[in-house]
């Protein structure tokens, strides 16, 4: 896996993207000339999918029932004991000062005795409502269905940066789990959001924030307001938000299922007792479309936010309805043990053989990411460069491909090194061709991680 990542990001260097990016004006949350009546009276009425099964939650019941662990030097040092456990929101939150949370960092290159293969603990020590630390929230299986639409929606207020006619109230939205199957998207910890754009004080248009491109709006007139009130349409698993009822891409919104009333309950951010908490909102695998992510902060900058972008209709009416989903089956994670690693080490060397990107980027996603942090591509784009170095003869190769538990060594608790001699396929495999690999367990499945 070194070889291979390492000559894979090597090559990517040489890939130079076309044409400038276009300039995203981005504005952050100015709470002093908010009006909580005004948040009120434009909150969206968000209508679920009839077959949702993952509902909207309180923030602070959610991190009530989570641990609070730090992610060393992403994921690949790691504390097992948690921070704190419960957790207290208010000590989340700027307002709890000295009171706050904190957890030393790591100083690379420093010998450390625990955990194992750590390096030392600098004498400094980051907050949690630092952005530029690694703290993130760690639920409970259970707490993923939500509680219903009786949760609160959270609210942020910003300004235009040139026009001051121009103001938006930033509506966000809670759920514990992200479940998208279509395309592997599963993570802890969902925020969604929209914005409803003012101009004097009435509303104009409403923004919806993209999954993988950028903002769009529709004009108010559009979203069929009642008593002031845009209706919003939450996809099925995703939760992502659109204008519309139907199928938008992978996901899929409906015009019959529960309607969230959200101005009942609706929160200014910097209200809550967690306002100010800058990490992460779920487990940190570190597989894409796994992690769960950042929610509102009093330093974030969102993109977008007055943009005249038109978001367009769905790409199938709600009158031809999709077909049901099947009723998921939790994928069973591997078993905790030397035949646990080799059997997920094998999937990784099947799917090279198939060339499926998104197999192999989910079990190499640790070392991929650590190779992207030093400079290098992501995931997807490194290992399409391996795709067509390796010969057509060990691709099929691959797709057989079993490792010789004979050669694999336990170098740690919950970690193994695979050499590419403990490969045993119909063409032979050298160090040069597929590399070393280190397999390890996290978050109740194995990876590669180097």
């Amino acid at each position: 896996m070194r070889a291979m990542v390492g000559v894979a990001v090597s090559a990517s260097l040489v890939l130079v993207a076309c044409g400038p990016e276009k300039e995203k004006e981005f504005t952050g949350a100015e709470p002093s000339e908010a009006s909580a009546t005004a948040a009120a009276r434009f909150a969206p009425l968000v209508r679920l999918h009839e077959k949702e099964s993952l509902m909207p939650m309180d923030a602070t019941r959610f991190i009530e029932r989570s641990v609070l662990r730090y992610d060393h030097d992403g994921g690949f040092c790691r504390d097992e004991p948690p921070v704190a456990d419960p957790v207290e929101p208010r000590r989340l939150g700027g307002g709890a000062g000295e009171d706050g949370y904190r957890h030393a960092d790591v100083e690379p290159g420093k010998p450390s005795s625990t955990p194992v293969g750590c390096p030392g603990h600098r004498d400094e020590r980051r907050a949690t409502t630092d952005e530029k630390a690694r703290f993130f929230l760690d639920p409970p299986d259970e707490v993923r269905k939500g509680e219903g639409t009786g949760a609160p929606v959270y609210w942020e207020y910003h300004k235009h940066k040139t026009d001051p006619a121009r103001t938006a109230y930033v509506y966000w939205f809670f759920y514990p789990y992200n479940r998208l199957s279509a395309v592997g998207n599963k993570h802890e910890g969902d925020w969604e959001r929209v914005a409803v754009q003012l101009r004097d004080g009435e509303p104009e248009a409403t923004t919806f924030a993209k999954h993988g491109s950028d903002p769009c709006s529709a004009k108010w007139s559009d979203l069929s307001p009642s008593d002031g009130h845009p209706t919003v349409y939450s996809a099925l698993g995703s939760h992502a938000s659109y204008p519309t009822a139907g199928v938008h891409g992978v996901d899929r919104a409906s015009e019959k299922g529960s309607e969230w009333r959200t101005w009942e309950n609706v929160r200014p951010v910097d209200g809550e007792p967690w306002s100010g908490y800058a990490g992460w909102w779920g487990a940190q695998p570190h597989v894409k479309a796994h992690n769960g992510p950042k929610g509102p902060y009093p330093k974030r900058l969102l993109p977008g936010i007055f943009t005249d972008k038109p978001c367009g209709g769905a790409d199938k009416p709600p009158a031809d309805p999709p077909a049901d989903p099947p009723a998921e089956q939790p994928a069973p994670n591997s078993p905790k043990t030397k035949d646990g690693a080799i059997k997920r080490y094998e999937e990784f060397l099947h799917a090279v053989g198939r060339e499926d990107i998104d197999a192999v980027c989910e079990v190499a996603g640790p070392a991929a990411k650590q190779a992207e942090d030093q400079g290098f591509g992501p995931c997807e784009s490194t290992f399409l460069i391996t795709f067509q170095m390796i010969s057509p003869a060990q691709k099929k190769a691959l797709q057989t491909a079993t490792v010789d538990p004979q050669g694999v060594t336990e170098s740690a608790p919950g970690r193994f090194e695979i050499p590419a001699t403990a490969i045993r396929a119909s063409v032979t495999f050298s160090e040069g061709d597929l590399g070393d690999s280190t397999m390890e367990y996290m978050k109740d499945e194995w990876y590669i991680v180097d």
